[in-house]
């Protein structure tokens, strides 16, 4: 049976999803193209699960081949280029062992670089000199790097752009929490901050995932009607939407609360408006993880001035 999805990607079998097809058509232009772009969003927004579903979608259109591909193993190695490569070359590997037939697996050919420094930049290049077909890259979590380990990813995909196609990915998505141009990064190196966007000047655009619309949440809460037969009152959809503005983390954890937790409603009874303000309530009382986050981020520098400037009624917030 599936159920109300609060950790991590969707899986199709598994969870109730907002169809993710209508949104494959802008980065399929970008990928036709050739494009660099960026995709960004905040945590448990769907990022990781549209991506899969996009990799999945490509490969099975015989086109390109993609791979999606999650970097954040190399954060703990900050500054240490030669490691950051390698680890981000071993966890392409691992992918392509994965999501890929063999035929498309990197020979041991692509691993066998001079300089380590630049490892990733050859590794890519030689790989996708034996692809039958053009290769198209989804890198997650990119800005959980640090330091010049971030710095020397993004100046290797910038220096090997000029390669594409048929020694370099095709097309290119990083995907993080935020838009590249906001990175601002200390280079141990140059003893200085480098902004992103320079470093990687080659980006086409920038997509910001957006939260669900009213007519997404109610299609999620559909599902489980279908499933289940258990009915949402229009006044408790409607305040879903309001609690969440859409949030899809908020939307599904209140899903879950009303519907499979250890308080939920009776498959039997329909789920009203009193119902969504007293799962909200509990969801604030036990403080999940994702709200722990939120809560945390109050206490940064920038944050907290924006918060007390909009207590005390300033109307220029820098």
């Amino acid at each position: 049976m599936k159920t109300f999805n609060t950790a991590g990607p969707c899986i199709p079998v598994d969870h109730y999803m907002v169809p993710t097809t209508p949104q494959f058509e802008k980065f399929k232009k970008l990928i036709d193209n050739k494009r660099y772009f960026i995709l960004h969003a905040p945590r448990q927004t769907g990022k990781t699960t549209l991506m899969l579903q996009l990799m999945k979608n490509l490969n099975e259109e015989e086109k390109y081949i993609a791979l999606y591909v999650n970097i954040e193993a190399a954060q703990p190695l900050r500054n240490k280029i030669e490691a950051v490569n390698k680890v981000i070359m071993s966890r392409i590997e691992l992918m392509a062992e994965i999501y890929l037939p063999k035929e498309y697996h990197p020979s041991e050919r692509c691993f066998a670089v001079r300089s380590m420094n630049e490892g990733l930049q050859a590794f890519l290049s030689r790989w996708c000199m034996e692809l039958p077909k053009p290769l198209v890259v989804l890198m997650d979590e990119v800005d959980a790097l640090i330091g010049d380990g971030l710095l020397s990813v993004l100046r290797q995909l910038r220096s090997g752009y000029s390669q594409r196609p048929n020694a370099f990915p095709h097309a290119l998505c990083l995907i993080g929490l935020r838009d590249i141009r906001d990175y601002r990064i200390y280079s141990d190196a140059s003893n200085r901050h480098i902004l992103g966007g320079s470093a990687f000047n080659i980006k086409e655009k920038s997509i910001r995932l957006e939260d669900f619309t009213y007519e997404q949440i109610k299609d999620l809460y559909a599902q489980h009607t279908t499933d289940t037969g258990q009915t949402f009152t229009h006044p408790a959809i409607q305040q879903i939407d309001h609690l969440t503005r859409g949030q899809p983390w908020l939307v599904n954890a209140l899903g879950r609360e009303l519907c499979f937790d250890e308080q939920a409603i009776d498959w039997k009874d329909k789920v009203t408006k009193a119902d969504v303000d007293n799962a909200a309530e509990i969801l604030i009382q036990r403080r999940d993880v994702h709200l722990d986050q939120l809560a945390d981020k109050l206490t940064e520098p920038r944050v907290a001035r924006i918060i007390e400037s909009i207590l005390v009624g300033e109307e220029n917030v820098e």
